[in-house]
């Protein structure tokens, strides 16, 4: 092998160092560049002749020519190889890059310093990989979410801080061990069999688990197990990164819990009970078996929340929903569909007395009465309608609609009762129909006229009044009667422009009377607990007396006893406010409620009209004369003036004269007559 010569080599030599990427120089003791590559020239922008011979001060700005010097020096002083890294600020594209630097101490063959060589090479790469080394290491320990690196037989290499956070295991309890330590026993071989599998043909598998944790308990996972591949696409490992979604599931639960279940007394809700009555009735025609829709409505439930308020109403449903529920069979159903309303289906039903005997044990259930707050109880009551299935209905909304149809039948006979659909309740139901949307504009087509009944002095057959009777004549539905009517005004709250029209015209008719001279005594305005319930009810009859010039020693408000037992004490303050007015006060129907002496006693009233239901047996019924004598009695011993309505016999008239009652109105002594009618009585 030969060997070259001096400046062969020199020549070799050069051609290795330009041949370099990295930038490559030597300077003396002084800092003065006395060699360099091509790439020093190209990373610079510099012609070699501008760069040999030059300190950095001559060819940077003084703050980088500072930093280099530095450096120099560190590698000059230690004699020790020295590693600089720095960003430069951009290349020339304008991205950030970052230059490694090596400086060393050039020595003579002497052993002598003579100057620093340094070679710079391009780690951008490098210094991106790290940046994102640090920045997983970051995520990886910062994260909520459970991490474990695992090698290719699953066990477990590493775990990051939230994966004790959740599971309860410290990571030394866990290394070299495999994931399986937190099986739950609620997943089968299969499943795990799924999973593996799944992995085998694809990267990544994401389900969800149900785990055990270090404790004992048990808790939802969503998982997410990536395979990591090397550059020969071999399993290096597995990462499995997971999140504790109890509270999600426990949110879920409660969106569900509140889509279909009543968030009060956590029944089922409308929506829920219609998806059991059509599975219902899928099985009963299947089985060829029929069962029954129960719907049941609190009796008078608006009057509690108003006068014990809301809170006390939810105690009485919550409780109520409680005392249901205990006397279902283990295959019926119940749910809350409304404020005050409630559905039970009764299933697997042989005869009609099974029906019956589990309506009586409802009934049972309000005996009880309800506790509100200390030393504070109320007795509450119920309607219930009952549709059966296939007779009355074949589907769900038929059936809930029938059921409710019979609830009103059973609230229109007196409440605290049942009634049984029958093809008929659809008839007066659609009638009602009619009659509410009539009723909206019968004010305004003035449809509506007063008829007023005389009202007699028994003993000597004075005439002492009249009743004002409201009547509605339809161009289509004719004749409606009051009886129909009325409640649909209270339902709708239409009772209240009605209530106060009949009170204006009334007042109208009184002022119209005394004008023209004649004496007619008072007139006697039947008004709505819904009305009187009203707060600004007595301002609105004192601006009526006003508007009209009607005296109000001519008016007298007829009141029923329901008004009375809702709220004692607001009503005995309403009827002292009309008093003072000079408005006098009568007690209708008296009898059918809750009369007694006591009850009585104390109440604001001026007169007690004995209910006709009692009047029309009476001389012949000794149950009925007994009533009728007792309520003579007890107006006697309160001073009030007692009248008795619906006479329509001589005999009656009679009994009650020997009675003592003091004054009467029936067909008997005159029936209703229209506004002239009554003016000729009168002349």
């Amino acid at each position: 092998m030969s060997s070259k010569k001096p400046h062969q080599l020199e020549a070799t030599l050069k051609q290795f160092w330009d041949g370099l990427d990295d930038h490559a120089w030597i300077k003396d003791l002084n800092g003065v560049y006395v060699q360099c590559n091509t790439a020093v020239e190209k990373a610079w922008s510099r012609p070699l002749s501008s760069i040999i011979g030059k300190t950095d001060y001559e060819i940077f700005d003084k703050d980088l020519a500072d930093k280099f010097l530095v450096t120099d020096n560190i590698a000059l002083s230690t004699g020790k190889q020295h590693i600089v890294e720095e960003c430069a600020r951009a290349d020339e594209n304008g991205q950030e890059i970052w230059l490694e630097t090596i400086k060393s101490p050039v020595i003579d063959d002497d052993g002598q310093v003579i100057g620093v060589s340094g070679m710079t090479r391009n780690v951008t790469r490098r210094k991106q990989v790290e940046n994102q080394l640090a920045l997983a290491a970051k995520i990886f320990h910062n994260s909520n979410e459970g991490m474990i690196i695992t090698d290719v037989r699953g066990n477990i290499m590493d775990a990051n801080p939230a994966f004790s956070n959740i599971t309860g295991y410290t990571l030394s309890e866990v290394i070299g061990r495999n994931p399986r330590l937190l099986q739950s026993g609620m997943h089968n071989v299969d499943f795990y069999r799924s999973m593996w599998s799944t992995l085998e043909n694809d990267l990544q598998w994401k389900g969800e688990f149900i785990n055990r944790r270090k404790d004992g308990s048990l808790y939802p996972q969503m998982t997410t197990i990536t395979k990591v591949l090397d550059n020969n696409q071999q399993l290096m490992n597995f990462i499995c990164v997971f999140e504790d979604v109890s509270v999600q599931k426990a949110h879920e639960e409660k969106l569900e819990k509140l889509a279909f279940f009543d968030h009060l007394t956590e029944l089922p809700n409308r929506a829920t009970l219609l998806k059991t009555m059509n599975e219902q009735i899928i099985h009963a025609s299947n089985t060829q078996q029929m069962f029954a829709t129960l719907f049941l409505d609190i009796d008078h439930f608006k009057h509690i929340n108003d006068s014990f308020g809301h809170q006390s109403g939810d105690q009485i449903l919550t409780e109520l929903a409680r005392r249901l529920r205990s006397q279902l069979g283990r295959h019926d159903h119940i749910a809350r569909i409304g404020g005050d309303e409630f559905v039970i289906l009764i299933t697997d039903i042989v005869s009609m007395v099974e029906v019956t005997a589990v309506v009586e044990r409802i009934f049972s259930l309000f005996n009880q009465s309800f506790n509100l707050i200390p030393n504070e109880s109320l007795r509450i009551s119920t309607s219930i309608g009952i549709a059966m299935y296939p007779s009355d209905g074949l589907d769900a909304e038929a059936l809930l609609k029938n059921a409710d149809t019979a609830m009103y039948l059973a609230k229109n006979n007196g409440r605290n009762g049942y009634a049984f659909y029958t093809p008929e309740l659809t008839d007066v139901a659609l009638s009602h129909v009619r009659i509410q949307s009539a009723l909206h504009n019968a004010l305004e087509q003035e449809q509506f006229s007063l008829a007023y009944q005389p009202q007699f002095d028994l003993a000597n057959n004075q005439l002492k009044g009249f009743e004002a009777l409201l009547r509605w004549t339809h161009p289509e539905l004719g004749n409606v009667s009051p009886a129909q009517f009325i409640p649909i005004a209270e339902r709708t709250g239409l009772i209240q422009a009605i209530g106060y029209w009949v009170l204006t015209s009334a007042c109208q008719q009184a002022k119209r009377w005394l004008d023209e001279g004649h004496n007619f005594g008072k007139i006697a305005v039947n008004v709505s607990a819904v009305q009187l319930r009203q707060r600004d009810f007595i301002d609105k009859l004192t601006q009526i007396l006003l508007n009209t010039g009607c005296p109000a020693s001519r008016i007298e408000i007829e009141i029923t006893e329901g008004f009375l037992i809702d709220n004692k004490d607001q009503a005995i303050h309403d009827l002292q406010l009309l008093q003072k007015l000079g408005v006098s006060v009568a007690l209708d129907d008296f009898g059918t409620g809750y009369s007694s002496l006591s009850y009585l006693k104390g109440l604001p009233l001026n007169k007690l009209k004995i209910d006709r239901s009692f009047i029309n047996d009476v001389p012949d019924n000794n149950e009925s004369n007994s009533i009728v004598n007792a309520i003579i009695a007890m107006a006697k011993t309160l001073s009030l003036e007692v009248i008795a309505e619906g006479i329509e016999q001589a005999e009656q008239m009679d009994y009650l004269t020997q009675s003592g009652c003091h004054s009467g109105q029936g067909y008997f002594l005159g029936k209703p007559l229209t506004t002239n009618d009554a003016t000729q009585v009168i002349r």
